[in-house]
């Protein structure tokens, strides 16, 4: 290593605070998940209000990324970010002491908001800060801090809840938020912010861009429970997210100065960047939710045993981290992105292979191959995207990025809620039909048996014993449409296996962005 190479000291510890921040504002998108029970008898909400408390922070949030670029150049990097990990910090003061829904749902909107700007930033840090030849390990101990915080979110938070109280799960970003915004807004350096950024503010581009995305989230978010397009709301919400969007290309395509600008996707290497990023994000969500779904309501687990379960996930990716860093440095990015996608598909293969009976034997290797493949095909895909760009492109296109894979989650999801109703209901039916008179009598004695010693009425057990038995089919059929939809979803993989060496044709043959060389 030459010594332009080295990156100074207070770099590298601005550069881990601000990872510090980011993990703290991605943990806290989910770690509500499995505490609003808690929270909505603590304020005196239902569980529908409360489900709004994670709703809001998650719309905020969206809406800000994409504007992260604008404001950066403003500000800066280190001012936005120091400003926004201090409001950040203020807001959980105010969630951790919030006496009703109304005031939480508020100050969640104002932490999604700062949060929305903290991960694109990281990114902006990795290409602002670090030299050419430090980027990869920069790049890989944020794709962990990034990807991490999500899969132990829900445990982590239940585990708060229940040892002390939900208010703490604000409470404990308070002292690192503090050292968080000092550290960055003391050690990291760079330019100055461009107030002249201000002028011809586009405040049209701003509004369409919030129209767009805040409908698109709410849609995603509460389709399930409006029975999607059967409601009024969901279908309007869809038509105006449309038409929102279809102004804001528009707006932002004839504007001299764009709040979002897009012609960073004129770079090939970024827009297949960009896909790469939206398909992950409908796989790690994806994965995440239908495994969750299917401990909690196929396994009956309680949030601590999922936790343990999903936590074997974030322990592979740690470990993992060396590893890939080695297969990046001797076998080159594009390998590493190809093996990262295969592994992960395997890993939604073995899933697609469970039943009512696996255990955590079952359920162990699948985790490690799914920590594995996030951590092998991230890094590569955030430096594919982000590593060709000239620096000035940095700030939009990080927003951007960031977006594509919130988005792919949350469209993702969407989609699963949607398929694994009707295959759960399509399975349910097929069982219903396939049983035999026979077996289900054999069922019916089995349970008869069991209140034989009881001085039950005979018509009382017949109907339990139906109820039983339904319970049974039911299962077994919410089990088969996990599986579908699992083994849907590696088939997607194995599509990206195909495109990936197109990828690597496409960017060797792009000229690398000019190295920053380390802040200055």
């Amino acid at each position: 290593m030459t010594a332009a190479d080295k990156i100074p000291l207070k770099t590298l510890f601005g550069f881990l605070a601000m990872s510090v921040g980011t993990f703290m504002a991605n943990l806290d998108t989910q770690i509500v998940a499995a505490s609003l029970p808690k929270i909505a008898a603590t304020i005196g909400a239902t569980i529908e209000e409360t489900s709004r408390i994670q709703s809001a922070y998650m719309i905020a949030e969206v809406i800000m990324i994409p504007l992260t670029g604008w404001l950066s150049r403003l500000l800066s990097l280190r001012r936005l970010y120091a400003i926004a990990a201090l409001c950040f910090t203020i807001t959980s003061l105010l969630c951790g002491f919030a006496g009703s829904i109304e005031t939480l749902i508020v100050v969640r909107i104002m932490q999604g908001l700062c949060s929305g700007v903290m991960s694109p930033l990281l990114y902006q840090g990795i290409y602002l800060l670090f030299t050419r030849e430090r980027r990869p390990g920069a790049t890989l101990f944020a794709t962990l801090i990034i990807s991490l915080a999500p899969v132990i979110g829900p445990s982590l938070g239940g585990w708060i809840t229940e040892a002390f109280s939900w208010r703490w799960m604000f409470l404990i970003n308070i002292i690192p938020g503090i050292c968080v915004s000092l550290t960055v807004f003391t050690l990291i350096t760079g330019n100055r912010g461009d107030p002249e950024v201000l002028k011809g503010f586009d405040l049209a581009g701003i509004l369409f861009a919030a129209c767009f995305l805040g409908s698109l989230e709410y849609l995603l978010d509460n389709g399930p429970e409006l029975d999607w397009f059967s409601s009024r709301l969901i279908v309007f919400l869809g038509i105006f997210a449309v038409v929102a969007l279809l102004l804001l290309v528009w707006r932002e395509l004839t504007c001299r100065t764009p709040v979002i600008n897009l012609s960073a996707f004129r770079e090939a290497p970024f827009a297949i960047g960009c896909l790469l990023n939206f398909v992950m994000g409908v796989g790690l969500f994806c994965s995440g939710y239908l495994m969750t779904l299917f401990l909690g309501t196929v396994k009956q687990y309680d949030s601590s045993r999922i936790g343990h379960v999903m936590a074997i996930t974030g322990c592979a990716m740690f470990v993992s981290v060396p590893f890939a860093r080695r297969i990046r440095m001797r076998l080159g990015r594009i390998t590493s992105l190809l093996l990262g996608v295969a592994i992960f598909g395997l890993s939604l293969r073995m899933n697609s292979c469970l039943t009512v009976e696996s255990g955590f034997g079952e359920l162990f290797l699948p985790q490690i191959f799914r920590g594995m493949g996030i951590i092998l095909s991230l890094a590569p895909i955030t430096d594919v995207a982000l590593g060709h760009l000239p620096v000035e492109m940095l700030p939009n296109a990080t927003g951007l990025f960031t977006l594509m894979r919130s988005l792919g989650g949350g469209i993702g999801i969407a989609i699963a809620n949607i398929l694994a109703e009707q295959r759960t209901r399509l399975h349910y039916h097929r069982l219903v039909e396939a049983l035999s008179p026979t077996e289900f009598t054999e069922h019916m004695n089995r349970i008869e048996l069991l209140f034989a010693d009881r001085m039950i009425d005979a018509d009382q057990v017949y109907q339990a014993g139906a109820r039983m038995v339904g319970r049974m089919v039911n299962r077994q059929a919410m089990v088969m449409a996990y599986c579908d939809l699992w083994y849907l979803a590696s088939w997607l993989f194995v599509g990206m296996i195909v495109i990936v060496p197109a990828v690597g044709w496409v960017v060797g043959r792009q000229t690398p962005a000019t190295p920053v060389g380390g802040p200055g």
